[in-house]
């Protein structure tokens, strides 16, 4: 389907319009510039403008479209017009890349006489690249506003510097940096997004910072004190830098009374970030300092602080990349005038870890590769928060009642086998073939690979892919490897040597998150981050399994959840389709239509994953609000709530009555699902664990963390704490 843009369309999303090179209903272009067509309306809300997403060709872009009735205020054109020129300008994996004639005027179609909207000019346009993934603020919400970790804060705090030297270099700065306006790419690479508040630094802006020209930018909060006079300056972005560091670190925004004394003037944030060293706080409160001139003047100098915290941490300071700040004197050269320049990646600080490659020997390991936004954003948050308790709610009859757990709980500790290393990015999912001794792994370097693990080597890659894979799945049979990811297609492959058999391209329209075959091997369902699950019958009409004829068939039944989907599981007989993600539905396949919504977990957080207990009665849910919950299938009521992890769970094992559930606390918890009680901890992991398998050895195999290997380990005799 193709979207109308013109405000005076009675029917903007009219069903004829997806093969028509104009509205069916206003006669307007339906393809922008000759390239561009819009596909949907993403947000109405944002400002001064309508978000859309639009496809040139088959690559998804951004559309900003101001709101026609700003059209003769002057002020908000420039605005919208300043952003399309600064990030022309701008070469920086960390900033949206925007074409020079990126920026464009639209002439719709006359309005007709009954049209609500009645256009004397243009609509001003700016189209951009999509970024895929959420921002700060978004992801602090789907990971349970857990608080990030000093490493993660180091990282990111030196991503972003990063990119405002860039912005800085070229004589503009930012003027709104917030949570709201940081992205995150399945990558792990922070993007700042939203320069139409940036302003240009020359001589002439320097010395009348007290212009009535100046327009005055302000997020509460966010903005420091001179420029809610209307007078920012360079140092402004690094205020508004370390306030967004606090409430990463803290996981509390500005305003809230448990950080701010709105009676006295109080700013007080180091006693609810334990996990901060002092060096590091120091930095932040200097970012934060009421007075521009007592904040580090460049860029230059955060990195280079940074790089003295890292020494306080580790005694070794390690070479520092050469970083230029902010000319001694900036001048009134033009934009034109300074030459492009390639910016590497910067990190800081790498884990140690055996691996069973050549270790590396760079001094710094690569970016922080962020989970696929996955709704549990997952980089490493372990906070060394002990298990000091349990708590078991279980519902045996209305109301749930609480239990509280003995202190002294048993414990069991793992021990390292060393590591598989070869993926360059994330790890993103994982499947144990039968033989227990065949892994598929996932991962957002665009590949999936084949490992051994008795003989601990790779087997083969697979490297059709041209965006992050993210969801893995396999025919019953073993015989048919699925994948799916960001580029939005679904891929079918030959176990036996990994050839490519069939690519069913434009499977969605978004980013695919999760893929799971029916018992039967008949059914496959794709879901993704708009909550679209797709229905294929993998069955041909010869009555093979062939996934070859899905290219002319197409899926069999369209879906929608409400909001994005992560995780998928067919019941042991098939009869019900669970999803999970911003909404947990039981699907019934003999009823595709009416959805049964199950509520309980808590508002704003996020199902992460799914599992189905062996005998098909009780479905297990794990969520980003740190709990694990277990449901009745037969009247699709709420059975139990198992509490005692101390981050958010991100993937579950069922062994007979045994549950197992993982964390991003570095911790795997056992349950007895018969009885809803707590069996024993599992722990020694040094990094979170995104998902895990267990081997028939015993050996646990676990990805996640920031240094995309895979982790080997083994359990160790039970121990008493």
């Amino acid at each position: 389907m193709s979207l109308c843009i013109n405000p005076g369309c009675r029917q903007p999303n009219h069903p004829d319009n997806g093969g028509s090179p104009t509205c069916i209903v206003c006669g307007s272009d339906l393809v922008l510039q000759g390239r561009y067509r819009v596909m949907r309306l993403i947000s109405s809300d944002s400002g001064f403008g309508r978000v859309y997403e639009a496809y040139e060709r088959n690559v998804p872009k951004i559309l900003k479209v101001l709101k026609e009735s700003y059209n003769t205020n002057d002020k908000v054109v420039e605005l919208f017009r300043r952003e399309a020129q600064v990030l022309s300008q701008l070469n920086h994996p960390g900033v949206p890349r925007i074409e020079p004639e990126g920026y464009f005027l639209y002439c719709p179609a006359g309005s007709s006489a009954d049209s609500p909207v009645k256009l004397t000019e243009p609509l001003h346009c700016l189209i951009m690249e999509k970024i895929e993934g959420p921002n700060l603020k978004q992801w602090m919400v789907q990971q349970g506003n857990h608080p990030i970790s000093e490493k993660q804060a180091m990282l990111w705090l030196t991503q972003l510097t990063d990119v405002l030297d860039l912005v800085h270099q070229h004589n503009y700065f930012h003027r709104d940096i917030k949570p709201e306006n940081i992205m995150l790419r399945p990558s792990g690479q922070l993007v700042l997004v939203d320069f139409g508040a940036a302003r240009e630094m020359t001589q002439t802006y320097m010395a009348n910072l007290g212009d009535s020209g100046i327009t005055t930018v302000s997020s509460a909060g966010y903005t420091p004190p001179e420029q809610e006079q209307g007078q920012a300056v360079p140092q402004s972005d690094f205020y508004a830098l370390g306030r967004t560091l606090i409430y990463l670190m803290t996981a509390k925004l500005p305003n809230d009374t448990t950080i701010y004394n709105s009676r006295t003037n109080a700013f007080v944030w180091r006693p609810l970030a334990p996990q901060i060293s002092a060096p590091l706080a120091d930095l932040i409160d200097e970012l934060i300092a009421p007075a521009a001139a007592q904040r580090p003047q460049s860029t230059a100098q955060i990195l280079e602080r940074l790089a003295q915290v890292r020494w306080s941490k580790t005694g070794s300071l390690g070479p520092l990349r050469q970083v230029s700040g902010l000319p001694q004197s900036v001048g009134a050269r033009s934009i034109g005038d300074v030459a492009p320049a390639t910016w590497p990646m910067t990190t800081l600080n790498p884990h140690e870890a055996k691996t069973l490659s050549e270790p590396s020997h760079s001094f710094l390991p690569p970016w922080l590769d962020q989970r696929p936004w996955l709704l549990a954003g997952l980089t490493g948050l372990a906070l060394a928060v002990p298990l000091g308790w349990y708590a078991l709610t279980r519902n045996t009859s209305n109301p749930i009642s609480q239990v509280e757990a003995v202190e002294n709980l048993p414990q069991r500790l793992v021990r390292s086998l060393g590591t598989l290393s070869g993926h360059e990015a994330d790890v993103l999912d994982m499947l144990l073939l039968k033989d227990g001794q065949t892994l598929v792994t996932a991962s957002a370097d665009q590949t999936v690979r084949f490992w051994n693990l008795a003989e601990k080597q790779a087997l083969r890659t697979l490297s059709e892919h041209t965006n992050t894979v993210k969801a893995l799945a396999m025919t019953t049979d073993q015989e048919i490897l699925i994948t799916a990811g960001d580029d939005r297609t679904i891929r079918f492959w030959n176990m036996a040597d990994g050839e490519l058999l069939v690519t069913l391209s434009n499977a969605h329209t978004v980013p695919i998150n999760a893929l799971e075959v029916s018992n039967n091997g008949k059914t496959l369902a794709s879901a993704d981050s708009d909550g679209t699950i797709f229905m294929w019958n993998l069955v041909a009409p010869d009555g093979r399994i062939d996934p070859q004829h899905l290219v002319t068939a197409g899926s069999s039944h369209t879906l929608q959840a409400d909001g994005t989907v992560n995780d998928l599981r067919f019941t042991r007989d098939d009869s019900y389709l669970v999803s999970g993600g911003k909404s947990l539905h039981v699907w019934t396949m003999d009823d595709l239509d009416q959805p049964i919504t199950l509520t309980g977990h808590e508002p704003l957080t996020f199902i992460n994953r799914l599992a189905i207990s062996d005998d098909g009665r009780t479905l297990v849910t794990a969520s980003s609000d740190k709990t694990v919950r277990l449901w009745n299938l037969a009247d699709k009521t709420h059975h139990a709530t198992l509490t005692g992890h101390q981050s958010y769970v991100n993937d579950l094992r069922v062994e007979g009555p045994l549950l197992w559930s993982a964390d991003a606390d570095q911790r795997i918890l056992v349950w007895n699902m018969d009885q809803a009680a707590y069996v024993e901890t599992i722990t020694g992991f040094n990094t979170d664990i995104w998902r895990f398998a267990v081997q028939p050895n015993g050996y646990i195999v676990t990805i996640g963390g920031t240094e995309h290997t895979l982790g080997l380990w083994a359990l160790e005799e039970q121990a008493e704490p």
